[in-house]
């Protein structure tokens, strides 16, 4: 147990780095697209936690900016013939653009009202990509065909592709954690009005977490639009949303891996169950039901407890 307590955070990274990567060798074609779904799925859950766990906002929108980041990518690949390293880079900086007018609204909100705001805004950025701009996103069929690079086709290269940004996207995170911009964003979490008492910026601080947010989702688009070769609407919808916030408090809110991990693991156990029962939405309500009741803080904050490793926002 105290070696465990001794072993660097970067060491812990760097060894599943290199077992992620080894899995690349070992796993079926099958297994490393599943894998693949699983990393984006984690990004996913990180950025949105930068805003639910760190910023303290509940955000039922936030599927918004990840279709965003799919249709910006599939949008100038296909349609445009951009280059695949062009489109995706910016994917994040649509989302942030859209995520800066779209924040600028909500944080002047608290508590409930901000979540109905973030909720009417994704279901208004819905409806315009499956009704009001139907010419140039396809409507309700999407865009089909998105043009892949013959370096990242095979699901092998593929993988290691999403790898590679999932990690340097887990990097900026953590750095970002450990900044006093945080140790900021955690002081309006738990008392804002505490914290503007003090002379803190609270609405800047809550809207550039938003940004940071907006900009993650839309990598995390970016990402599964050119696993999928398609876009469609209902990656906007607001049902899609609640895939990282169920991750997010699966895995524990209050840390960068914990979403990672709840999310994950959710979409793994739901293709693994759904192959032996139709009830998955019983088994997940009763997997939710379970965590918040035995684990609050997540698996990854009880196992922190049990194996002595110190949690990332701490």
């Amino acid at each position: 147990m105290q070696k465990l307590r001794s072993i660097p955070t970067w060491v812990w990274g760097l060894m599943v780095a290199v077992v992620l990567a080894g899995l690349s060798v070992v796993l079926s074609e099958f297994q490393l697209v599943l894998a693949s779904q699983m990393l984006i799925a984690a990004l996913f859950a990180m950025s949105l936690n930068i805003i639910l766990g760190f910023g303290g906002m509940v955000h039922f929108g936030h599927a918004a900016f990840y279709g965003l980041g799919a249709y910006t990518v599939a949008i100038l690949t296909k349609n445009y013939n951009v280059p695949l390293w062009v489109a995706l880079p910016l994917a994040p900086v649509v989302s942030a653009l859209v995520g800066a007018v779209v924040g600028w609204f909500c944080v002047r909100r608290v508590r409930l009202y901000f979540s109905i705001l973030t909720l009417a805004f994704g279901q208004i950025l819905y409806v315009i990509v499956l009704s009001t701009a139907a010419d140039f996103t396809g409507g309700d069929n999407g865009i089909h065909g998105i043009p892949v690079p013959e370096i990242i086709v095979s699901a092998q290269n593929y993988y290691l592709f999403t790898l590679l940004v999932f990690a340097l996207c887990y990097v900026v995170l953590y750095i970002l954690t450990k900044a006093p911009f945080i140790l900021t964003l955690r002081a309006i979490r738990e008392n804002a009005e505490r914290a503007q008492f003090i002379g803190l910026d609270v609405r800047r601080h809550q809207l550039a977490t938003f940004i940071i947010g907006s900009a993650f989702a839309g990598i995390a688009g970016g990402l599964m639009a050119i696993l999928n070769r398609f876009v469609g609407p209902d990656m906007l919808f607001w049902t899609t949303s609640s895939e990282p916030l169920l991750g997010s408090l699966m895995g524990g809110m209050f840390s960068l891996a914990g979403p990672a991990v709840g999310a994950a693991l959710l979409l793994g156990l739901h293709l693994f169950i759904s192959q032996y029962t139709e009830f998955w939405p019983t088994v997940l309500g009763i997997l939710t039901i379970i965590v918040v009741l035995v684990a609050p803080s997540g698996l990854v904050g009880l196992s922190n407890r049990y194996l002595g490793v110190a949690r990332a926002e701490e």
